[in-house]
């Protein structure tokens, strides 16, 4: 087989890749033109590994790359995307980025939710799913859509806002966080105070407080009546409220729990597991836009999870200071295994505990 009918099938599949990668942008041009250039510039710096038969080259593309070939091609892909899309060769009859920031900005004074610090990135993947799913081609389409169909706006914001919860979930941060609370209360105890406040930010369908409220009500045992306990879930989001509220929950959101707490605590339903009263009870849920100045006050532990990772440098300062309001002296944070971005305002916070990212408020 020649060298250049080599080269037209690593062409062939690079361009299925990089079609597929350019089917969920909406903003930048993706026109043929642009496309040809994007594969040009890929072409001209991928060493392909040839073999003896039209078959083998095929394989060896796309099905026998290593791990690290495979990420040199997709990063080519997101490089050539990103290189051309700035320097179209032609005038660009519209300016998506804009459209983008138009659309964000018609959300907010449309509905009162105010998505634009957040992670750009991410907000344009979720909404390419929408846009998609209704057949559309553009921002611009899809705004005319969200006009002549406001229940749209339900959808879209199900897909912005996704949520994925469950009940203990990373088993060894609360384990960190039994010891906390279980230090807590003693210190409660020897101070004659009997009120203990606990804040989830961002609780998606409520597995996360309804964790804490399981822990307390093991801890405190009988005890649990003389606290003035108040546990809050707070989301932007009303459809997972609404089914935190409701307290049903899969299989696979239990799958953490040990089986006796999962017997003490849940009843089967249909092949669910429903949230018996007692721990249903002990806590409240409320819609709260993170990006406002509204806070729970007086916390004594602050969860917040995986939430600082959609929004932007300016919200994420915007939000520490927030919370470190919102925390009593000496109150708690946990953040995300992934979340480092209060190790940046020691002046505010402290570190509790590194591998559980828990910080104390200064």
């Amino acid at each position: 087989m020649t060298q250049s009918k080599l080269r037209n099938i690593t062409a062939e599949i690079v361009r299925e890749r990089l079609t597929r990668a350019l089917s969920i942008r909406y903003d930048i041009c993706s026109c043929i033109t642009c496309e040809d250039d994007m594969l040009a510039y890929i072409l001209s710096r991928l060493p392909v590994q040839y073999s003896t038969t039209e078959k083998g080259a095929i394989h060896t593309l796309a099905e026998k790359n290593s791990p690290e070939e495979e990420s040199k091609i997709n990063h080519l892909i997101l490089i050539a995307i990103d290189i051309v899309s700035k320097n179209p060769k032609h005038k660009l009859k519209e300016d998506r980025q804009e459209l983008f920031k138009l659309m964000l900005k018609k959300i907010f004074e449309e509905r009162g939710i105010d998505f634009r610090n957040y992670h750009q990135e991410i907000l344009k993947r979720r909404l390419a799913t929408r846009v998609r799913a209704n057949g559309l081609k553009s921002y611009s389409e899809y705004m005319n859509f969200l006009f002549s169909n406001p229940e749209e706006y339900d959808k879209l914001f199900e897909t912005l806002c996704i949520n994925v919860s469950e009940f203990f979930r990373d088993g060894d941060i609360w384990i960190t966080v039994k010891y906390l609370l279980e230090n807590l209360i003693r210190l409660k105890n020897n101070n004659n105070d009997k009120s203990i406040k606990i804040w989830s930010a961002g609780c998606a369908s409520g597995e996360e407080p309804y964790t804490v409220a399981i822990i307390l009500k093991e801890l405190l045992k009988n005890d649990l009546d003389k606290f003035s306990l108040e546990i809050y879930g707070t989301d932007i989001d009303k459809k997972c409220l609404r089914d935190a509220e409701e307290a049903l929950y899969p299989k696979e959101s239990v799958k953490n729990l040990d089986p006796k707490i999962a017997e003490k605590y849940f009843q089967l339903s249909g092949g669910n597991y429903k949230l018996k009263s007692e721990i249903k009870n002990m806590v409240k849920f409320l819609y709260q836009d993170l990006t406002t100045p509204d806070l729970i006050e007086n916390t004594d532990v602050l969860f917040c999870r995986n939430v600082f990772i959609y929004f932007n440098r300016y919200l994420q300062k915007e939000l520490v200071a927030k919370f470190h309001r919102s925390l009593k002296s000496k109150g708690y944070i946990v953040m995300g295994k992934v979340e480092t971005i209060l190790r940046d305002f020691n002046e505010l916070f402290e570190e509790a505990d590194a591998g559980a990212n828990i910080f104390r408020n200064k």
